[in-house]
């Protein structure tokens, strides 16, 4: 192969070759200008420092452009290579990446913290451990009327966070107002059945009142919650012409709640009876 030949019609070296005239040139130019600003002593320092900062800053942006013009065609090659690698190692990892998201997201938001019992999408148990890919539960069920371990463990991605609501049940931490349904015919004496269970719930929370009236002052003070009424209250519910529901509501420790509402059933079944 002739050399004359493969020097000129080689694109890629004529192109090394004007990049490092340019660059060279660039720099010849820089050192004559910032020869005769340290020889321009009558000159106030601020004023020199200032043109040396300008002198670099613009002696870079040229550089820059001119071996993007020259350089064009092989640098859109290169981005449109890079972009296409990118995006396949994006589809690759979507599932790490949005259990990575979701967690820094759930770390942000602060929404609940170990021991908390949560409920996201169906899924119902108290939080024994997180990390920034995943989220391990206890179940508690079957459903949402007992408060039970079922012994299993459930591993949850964090990427279900940035799609699907909490429900943290322990938001109130130490404390819950905690409700419950009993079901009633609508013939029946509510008013002395309602009665009935109000005492016995006071029975059964009413060690907790004080404890549990510093605890929602602090909660006011802290995030300008308005306390609510701490005594045990009932509600009726209508379900049908026949049929009635007494819900109750109660404040109890959160760790106790399924234990006090066990103890209020089987004394309101017991005192019913007799």
């Amino acid at each position: 192969m002739d050399i004359k030949n493969f020097i000129f019609d080689n694109q890629a070296l004529n192109k090394i070759v004007i990049s490092l005239f340019i660059i060279v040139f660039i720099f010849f130019l820089r050192l004559i200008v910032a020869r005769a600003l340290d020889n321009a002593v009558k000159m106030a320092i601020d004023k020199r420092r200032r043109y040396f900062v300008n002198l670099n800053s613009g002696i870079t942006l040229v550089i820059i452009f001119s071996i993007f013009l020259i350089w064009n065609d092989e640098l859109r090659s290169l981005a449109l290579s890079l972009a296409a690698i990118l995006v396949a190692v994006i589809i690759a990892s979507k599932e790490l990446l949005l259990n990575f998201m979701g967690g820094i997201f759930k770390l942000t938001q602060n929404s609940f913290h170990l021991g908390d019992r949560i409920e996201i999408d169906g899924i119902r148990g108290d939080v024994i451990d997180r990390s920034l890919m995943s989220t391990t539960l206890l179940e508690i069920g079957p459903g949402h009327e007992t408060h039970q371990l079922t012994g299993r463990s459930i591993h949850l991605p964090n990427s279900i966070f940035l799609t699907k609501p909490v429900t943290n049940e322990s938001h109130l931490k130490n404390f819950v107002l905690h409700t419950f349904k009993i079901p009633l015919k609508a013939s029946s004496d509510w008013q002395k059945k309602e009665v009935l269970l109000i005492g016995i719930c006071e029975e059964h929370c009413g060690d907790y009142f004080e404890e549990a009236q510093k605890h929602f002052d602090k909660i006011q003070k802290r995030s300008h919650l308005e306390v609510p009424i701490l005594k045990p209250r009932i509600h009726i519910n209508i379900v049908s012409p026949d049929q009635i529901e007494l819900i109750v509501r109660i404040t109890a420790p959160a760790a106790k709640k399924g234990k006090i509402e066990q103890l209020i059933l089987k004394d309101y079944l017991n005192r019913n009876q007799s």
